[in-house]
């Protein structure tokens, strides 16, 4: 997906009540330390910060998106907020048993499940959570990983089958068509590769299905 494209980050605020609605499903916290993994100029750290009094630190490895997060954060006066690093996720240095929530979306596939689900669970405080947002596809065939790796399935809340073409890639087609008729400007960098991953979702339209899971990390001798 085209999230480095500004007008494509216009159309994933559409997403952002499928975040909402998920966080509702996890407990109370006060204060929490939470990991926004992977997240790119911030929508969703942005968001999170609306709906927690916790610290949020926003980790991604693109230098021009955190720079944008940085400038919304700021304009936004959330400085004391946030933690905002350019970080190799399987590389970093936090501390064992160190967040209460880290939140993924779009991500976890590109770094492998596997590997990502074992260092979220070494950060992970006990009892605390995983929400991944990801395709249903992918997570089917990643989902013994689950157990594997030392979570239990709290909660999966399917979007709205469709919602993809619905609210992203059917209005960025009738838009690349009116900037092909000249009635717009081409606000794309890559009007190329858009078009491709509109092909592929209409070629595809069952594999871009997705949900929000919500993992809780096991408790050591507990529950």
């Amino acid at each position: 997906m085209s999230y480095k494209e500004p007008y494509t980050e216009q159309l994933r605020i559409n997403f952002l009540k499928y975040t909402g609605k998920a966080f509702q499903f996890l407990p109370e916290m006060k204060n929490p330390k939470i990991l926004d993994l992977g997240c790119g100029s911030g929508l969703i750290s942005l968001e999170l910060a609306k709906l927690t009094d916790g610290i949020i630190h926003a980790i991604d490895i693109d230098p021009i998106l955190l720079d944008k997060l940085n400038e919304k954060v700021e304009i936004r006066n959330l400085s004391q907020k946030f933690r905002i690093q350019r970080i190799d996720f399987l590389k970093n240095n936090f501390p064992n048993d160190y967040f209460d929530l880290i939140w993924e979306e779009g991500v976890v596939h590109i770094i492998g499940f596997k590997k990502s689900f074992k260092e979220c669970n070494r950060i992970l405080k006990q009892g605390g959570f995983l929400v991944l947002g990801q395709s249903i596809k992918l997570m089917e065939k990643n989902e013994a990983l689950i157990t594997e790796c030392g979570y239990e399935l709290i909660k999966q809340l399917n979007w709205p089958k469709g919602c993809w073409w619905n609210e992203f890639y059917g209005p960025l087609e009738i838009i690349i068509k009116e900037i092909h008729e000249g009635k717009k400007p081409n606000l794309f960098e890559d009007i190329n590769k858009i078009e491709e991953e509109i092909r592929w979702v209409k070629a595809n339209p069952n594999d871009s299905d997705c949900a929000h899971y919500i993992l809780r990390k096991k408790i050591e001798g507990g529950e």
